[in-house]
């Protein structure tokens, strides 16, 4: 009797370090995810500070209202405010 309570403790034993290392490799594939997402989100915000400024530059040196596409981001500056969309979906928008 003493050594099935031994191969007991042994395989609850397991299991519960078997949990903890699922629980491990769980978390840091949401975390990785997570990550990627805040990567690639940045990278998009990077990217339309840039075509905003490159839009408002263009419009202070010809004064008059600009429209810049690059990929599938588009810019329109005008004496008002500089937006700045993806898609349809507007990304940023800065007004005077």
């Amino acid at each position: 009797m003493k050594r099935n309570k031994h191969y007991a403790f042994v395989l609850a034993d397991s299991l519960i370090a078997l949990t903890i290392i699922s629980l491990g490799i769980t978390f840091t594939l949401i975390c990785h995810q997570c990550l990627v997402r805040q990567s690639k989100k940045q990278c998009i915000d990077l990217a339309a500070y840039r075509i905003a400024k490159e839009a408002t530059d263009e419009l202070i040196t010809t004064h008059q209202p600009v429209y810049i596409r690059r990929d599938k981001l588009s810019a329109v500056a005008s004496e008002e405010k500089v937006i700045v969309s993806l898609g349809g979906q507007t990304i940023l928008e800065v007004g005077k």
